[in-house]
């Protein structure tokens, strides 16, 4: 532990003082060539007291880690030092292509004639800022990028160079991603503007200048990094990689939230213009501008990135770990689209309540009101029904899948998170219900009692609606289990075999009997042969230790010809020639319990890491979502 902690010191201060250096060397070559970004001997000294301290502080640190690795084979393979390595060079390449971004998009600004304070990067720089800049961040990429190189062939053990490279190529992706969103984004703005024809037209010139010079860049570079992730495919390990596909969930997801938002807007101003409050189709293209500018490119990466996570879920020879990952992509666009329409049902309700009981209701701030509601439903209700409706069907299905579909614990978080959120709105929604009534009969009902009553009432009935139907589901789904289980169990037998005075068959088929009651144990004793009957309908076998170890010739011919899982009772976990090994009793019925399943014996009750981030992150986002409805019923019946 200690080592850790000196390597993450020793690391993290080279990094900084890098970074003190870089810019001190930064500022001395701009003081000396430049006088735009000024030349005084303010900025000259402040430049030297960088490099000095920069160079005495980083020269120190990073002689300490080249130093350690010398004999220590792993401080050299350490995963801080690899972390470190990507880092820096990835620190220091970015500020090299945003500087030439910055060159590129004031010539086009020159190109264009437009003047260069409207540039989206280096608006008060000169070319010899951005040179300078580039220039001596390239020449400490180099030099890192090279001691990369010279630990690619020295250090034996790789793994964690690996994970680091793949986390630094990704970045890349994200990085030209995100740069090619906005220069697409930009070229929108300016072709949009040109439709509208609007006041701001030299702006959309200048969205065109400053988005055509990060296209152009930004694209070929996204095609670079991205071919280079798909080349790295043809190894096993970048195949396997959890860290792809939580890119490729993080991507896709993030292009469905974006253009969904977005599609929200536009419909909104398409409702908007049929409710009269929209007079023109030019005054239409002005309000949708920007999230059409939005959507498209966001679209595109939706599309294109949900069809690789497709492909990479397809190609899971795992059937079942294949389906839970296409069912965690469902029920979190079913989320998403639930409470969207949740919220759209809500504010139509209470745009329809407000309407009977108010003369302004089709005045203003209502017809907007009414454009939102609708909207909002349009775009969840199709998302929610598209993506849930599969899941459902999956789940009522009375095979094998259908088994798998109703166990898994992603659609349990996904029903749990719903049955939450309606228990807690119609907590609040009760309360106010509650409230507006003990008002009335003291005496204190205020003028719009019809109003708030009615609203608090139909926030409390879809909030029930809510938690009926999923609890419904919820409950289905447990009946439909237990059926399937007792089937299970009732056709599984297993037989133990016991020594004369053996006192482990009473406690074993107690333990049974509690954790997977319903399975037939059949008490075997050690001296009398198998009947035919048995011999024919066991699945499986459970043998004392020195049994085990030394079973009689009979027995042992048997069991050798036996295909059936062969469990052991032993204080010892170990795994020898396919059998399985007990601990404990408990064990051993938990065990008997998922071979009657139809599942691997996995006597551990921990979740792999992976699912537990998962799950903690289905968590957060449904309390998230959780949150915003709360937010929007307290907000909409007035609390």
């Amino acid at each position: 532990r200690m080592k850790k902690i000196r390597r993450i010191y020793v690391y993290l201060v080279a990094f900084i003082s890098m970074e003190v250096l870089l810019w001190g060397l930064i500022g001395l070559a701009r003081s000396i060539f430049s006088d735009t970004v000024g030349g005084g001997v303010d900025a000259l000294a402040q430049a030297l007291a960088l490099v000095l301290v920069g160079a005495l502080v980083f020269g120190f640190h990073w002689w300490l880690a080249q130093r350690s690795i010398t004999d220590n084979a792993e401080e050299h393979a350490s995963a801080i030092r690899a972390f470190f390595l990507y880092a820096a060079a990835f620190a220091l390449l970015i500020p090299v292509v945003q500087n030439g971004l910055a060159v590129l998009n004031r010539l086009f600004l020159d190109l264009f004639e437009i003047p260069v304070s409207r540039a989206f990067l280096g608006q008060s720089q000169a070319l010899s800022d951005n040179l300078i800049a580039a220039i001596m961040n390239a020449i400490l990429a180099a030099y890192f990028i090279n001691i990369l190189r010279s630990d690619w062939a020295e250090v034996l053990e790789k793994s964690s160079l690996t994970l680091m490279r793949r986390m630094y190529r990704y970045l890349w992706v994200f990085y030209a991603l995100v740069m090619s969103i906005i220069g697409v984004h930009e070229i929108l703005r300016y072709l949009f503007g040109l439709i509208t024809k609007n006041a701001t037209y030299l702006n959309s010139y200048a969205s065109f200048a400053n988005g055509l010079a990060i296209t152009l860049v930004s694209v070929p570079l996204w095609a670079w990094a991205w071919k280079t992730v798909q080349d790295s495919l043809s190894e096993e390990a970048e195949r396997a990689s959890l860290f792809r596909l939580g890119v490729l969930y993080f991507l896709s997801l993030a292009g469905v939230i974006f253009v969904l938002s977005a599609s929200g807007v536009i419909i909104n101003s398409l409702l908007q213009m049929l409710l009269g409050e929209i007079e023109s189709f030019k005054e239409l293209m002005q309000e949708i501008a920007e999230p059409l500018a939005v959507a498209i490119p966001l679209g595109a990466v939706w599309a294109y990135y949900g069809g690789w996570l497709k492909r990479d879920i397809a190609a899971i020879p795992d059937a079942p770990r294949r389906a839970s990952l296409h069912r965690l992509y469902y029920y979190i666009l079913s989320l998403i689209g639930l409470s969207a329409a949740f919220i759209g049902i809500a504010s139509l309700l209470y745009f329809f309540i407000d309407s009977a009981f108010s003369t302004t209701a089709w005045i203003g701030n209502l017809n907007n009101r009414l454009a939102g509601a609708l909207a909002t439903l349009f775009v969840g209700l199709p998302l929610w029904l598209y993506v849930w409706r599969p899941m459902q069907s999956e789940a009522l299905a009375l095979d094998e899948a259908g088994d798998h579909a109703r166990r898994s614990g992603i659609r349990k978080i996904y029903l749990y998170i719903a049955l939450f959120a309606g228990v807690v709105g119609g907590m609040v929604a009760a309360v106010q219900l509650a409230s507006l009534l003990f008002k009335a009969l003291l005496g204190a009902s205020p003028s719009s009692f019809t109003n708030n009553l009615l609203n608090a009432l139909q926030m409390f009935i879809l909030f029930g609606g809510l938690l009926t139907y999923h609890w419904k589901s919820l409950q289905w789904d447990g009946e439909r289990q237990s059926e399937i289980l007792e089937d299970k169990l009732a056709e599984f037998s297993v037989v133990f075999f016991a020594k004369d005075g053996e006192t482990l068959s009473p406690q074993l088929a107690s333990a049974i009997e509690k954790e997977s009651q319903g399975i037939n144990l059949i008490v075997q004793p050690l001296d009398e042969a198998l009947s035919a009957e048995t011999r024919e309908n066991v699945h499986a076998v459970i043998l004392p230790e020195d049994v085990a170890l030394d079973p009689p010739e009979k027995l042992g011919m048997w069991l050798r010809q036996f295909n059936g899982s062969k469990l052991i009772l032993t204080s010892d976990a170990s795994d020898a020639q396919g059998w399985l090994w007990m601990q404990t009793l408990s064990d051993t019925a938990k065990a008997l319990r998922q071979l009657a399943e139809g599942e691997a014996v996995s006597v551990s009750s921990k979740s792999p890491g992976w699912m537990i981030a998962v799950y903690i992150l289905a968590g957060l986002m449904g309390l998230q979502i959780l949150f915003f409805l709360i937010v929007m019923t307290v907000d909409s019946l007035g609390l």
